[in-house]
């Protein structure tokens, strides 16, 4: 469960530390995003010398969130902090692999089959 103007790590090796959400899609009043959700962030901090600037901009999938999800079996998952993946476009991601778990919800959409490998 993530708002506008939240600071979150990436999961990706793409060399950013920090971002900033900024828009939350599907709806334009809307104010929370779930897993799996779209968002559009700023990169914040990023390695010294890294090809990814600071104030670019880029959308991104959100992987985990500290807040639990029921799944269809009626148990719940719950992750220890909030992570999300850039993309390039809608099913390219910037970076390289994902490091941690990920829900199988996710592992199906289109974008992670791109991957070259989870960690």
């Amino acid at each position: 469960m993530l708002q506008k103007y939240s600071y979150v790590v990436p999961a990706d090796k793409c060399g950013v530390l920090w971002v900033s959400i900024f828009h939350l899609y599907k709806g334009s009043f809307r104010k929370i995003s779930f897993i799996g959700d779209f968002v559009k962030i700023s990169v914040k901090i990023t390695e010294p010398e890294n090809w990814v600037t600071k104030k670019s901009k880029y959308k991104a999938i959100i992987v985990r969130t500290r807040k639990e999800t029921r799944k269809k079996d009626g148990s719940w998952i719950k992750f220890d902090e909030n992570n999300l993946v850039l993309l390039k476009k809608r099913t390219s991601p910037l970076g390289t692999e994902i490091s941690g778990p990920t829900l199988k919800s996710i592992n199906r959409k289109l974008f992670l089959q791109s991957f070259s490998g989870l960690v």
